[in-house]
């Protein structure tokens, strides 16, 4: 981790508080796999993580207030280490002090919620939250070489 690597992105996608601008997401991640050569299987975890942690500060966050903006840095502060940072204007919310929740089991009764959470768990080499004055800050890490396995 880089302490400021909103200061060293190297690009960023700003979004509207709409589900539809989701759609910018893999197209924007596809462009970056393309220029730093991100791993496929790397690039599966990191866009799985940001749908996840978008999709909720849209729908939970913002609680369907489409006047807001969520902003998605990049940055590469070590070779080979893709950083991703997500940061909104949402009331203050840490996913790393929910309780880990079980992985689905077919055979029982599935419940709603929790599953994003525990799939940027699984997914990311390292989650970190941070509030800020005006939100959120949740900083996604993953290495070329560990990303995309469960763990």
């Amino acid at each position: 981790m880089v302490a400021n690597s909103t200061d060293q992105a190297l690009d960023r996608l700003s979004l509207r508080s709409h589900l539809s601008e989701m759609a910018r997401l893999p197209r924007w991640l596809q462009s970056l796999a393309s220029r730093h050569d991100i791993p496929d299987n790397v690039q599966f975890a990191i866009d799985l993580c940001l749908e996840e942690a978008v999709s909720n500060v849209i729908r939970h966050g913002y609680a369907g207030a489409g006047d807001r903006s969520v902003t998605v840095l990049f940055a590469m502060p070590r070779s080979r280490y893709f950083e991703f940072v997500v940061d909104d204007e949402a009331p203050h919310f840490n996913p790393l002090t929910v309780p880990a929740v079980e992985a689905v089991n077919l055979e029982q009764t599935i419940c709603v919620g929790g599953q994003g959470i525990r799939l940027l768990r699984q997914f990311a080499d390292s989650v970190e939250y941070e509030p800020t004055p005006g939100g959120n800050r949740l900083r996604l890490g993953f290495s070329a070489s560990g990303s995309g396995r469960a763990k």
